[in-house]
C-alpha cells in the first residue's frame, strides 16, 4: 500500500541501509510482533510493523523466508529513525523479511532465544502438558474393583503419553521447548504398602496380557476397607515424569529441569474369599 511505502521511504530508505545478518525463518515466522503505529511526524513507535511493496503481514511459517537485519543511520533534523535504537531501556532492531519475493519490514525488540524460555516453560507447564489419564487393567469386570493378591496393571492413555512442543518467536529469533514422557509412577494409596512402583519405555501404553503382569503392574496386599479416608477406596496417584529440552534459531539448546504431572483416582480393592462346597460322602474322612 502506498502509505506503507511512503513511511518506509521517510524512515529507512532515505537513510544509509546496510544488511548485516541473514537468517532463515523456521520454525517461527516472527509475525504479529506487537501493535504499535506511527506518530504524525512518521516516527515508528515500539512494536510497529511497516509494509513494503503494498504487501500485508502473513503467517506463512515457511522455511523459505529469509530475514535481513537492517542498520540505518537516522537524522534528528528530518525525523529519520536509526536502527538499532534504544527506547525506555529496550533496544530495537529493524529486520526485512522476504517470503516469495514479498518484503516486510518489522521492528523487533532485541531478543536472545533464552529470553523466550520463561514464557514457553510457563505455557508448557500450565496448559500444554496433560495430566495422566489412568487406566486399570485386571479389575473386576462387573464392579470395577481390584483384588488383593491379584496383579493390577496400570496404564497411561496414549493421548497423555506423547511428546509436547511449544514454539515462540520474535522476528527471526525462535525457541522451541519439547517435553517427552519418560517414566510413569503409580502410588497405590495404601498406607501399609512398601511404596510406589514405576515403569518406562513402552510399558505405560503396552497391550494387556491377563496371564502375564506387565512392566506397569502392582499387587495389593490389603483391601481398601483399611483405607483411612473412607474405609472403602484407596486414593491412588499416577505421575508422568517429563524430560524437558529446547532448541533455537541460533543452535543453542539443551536439557532443562524435568517436570511432572499428577492425577488422583479412587480405587476400591476387595479381598476375594474362596467358597468350598462339600461333595464327598464322608466329611469326617476328608471327603469334601
Amino acid at each position: 500500500m502506498s502509505g506503507g511505502l511512503k513511511v518506509l521511504g521517510m524512515l529507512a530508505l532515505a537513510a544509509s541501509m546496510v544488511p548485516a545478518t541473514r537468517v532463515a525463518a523456521s520454525p517461527g515466522d516472527g509475525s504479529g510482533q506487537g501493535t504499535g503505529g506511527s506518530t504524525s511526524s512518521g516516527v515508528i513507535t515500539a512494536g510497529a510493523t511497516v509494509y513494503s511493496n503494498g504487501g500485508s503481514s502473513t503467517s506463512s511459517g515457511s522455511s523459505s523466508c529469509t530475514w535481513d537485519q537492517i542498520q540505518t543511520l537516522g537524522s534528528a533534523q528530518t525525523a529519520q529513525v536509526s536502527w538499532p535504537n534504544t527506547r525506555n531501556g529496550i533496544t530495537y532492531e529493524l529486520w526485512r523479511k522476504t517470503c516469495d519475493g514479498a518484503e516486510t519490514y518489522i521492528e523487533v525488540p532485541q531478543t536472545k532465544p533464552t529470553d523466550l524460555l520463561p514464557g514457553l516453560l510457563s505455557q508448557l507447564k500450565s496448559s500444554k502438558l496433560p495430566e495422566p489419564t489412568p487406566t486399570f487393567l485386571g479389575t473386576d469386570p462387573q464392579f470395577g474393583w481390584a483384588y488383593v493378591q491379584v496383579p493390577l496393571d496400570f496404564r497411561a492413555d496414549r493421548s497423555s503419553w506423547t511428546p509436547v512442543s511449544v514454539t515462540a518467536s520474535a522476528g527471526p529469533v525462535w525457541a522451541t521447548v519439547t517435553a517427552t514422557p519418560q517414566r510413569l509412577t503409580f502410588d497405590p494409596g495404601d498406607p501399609a504398602a512398601l511404596g510406589s512402583v514405576s515403569c518406562d519405555g513402552d510399558g505405560p501404553v503396552a497391550a494387556y496380557v491377563a496371564d502375564t503382569p506387565g512392566a506397569c503392574s502392582y499387587t495389593y496386599v490389603d483391601a481398601s476397607s483399611t483405607s483411612p479416608i473412607d474405609g472403602y477406596n484407596f486414593t491412588t496417584k499416577m505421575t508422568i515424569e517429563w524430560a524437558i529440552a529446547w532448541t533455537s534459531s541460533t543452535g543453542a539448546g539443551g536439557a532443562l529441569p524435568a517436570f511432572s504431572t499428577t492425577s488422583t483416582t479412587p480405587l476400591a480393592v476387595a479381598e476375594a474369599k474362596g467358597l468350598v462346597t462339600c461333595t464327598g460322602g464322608r466329611p469326617q474322612e476328608g471327603g469334601c
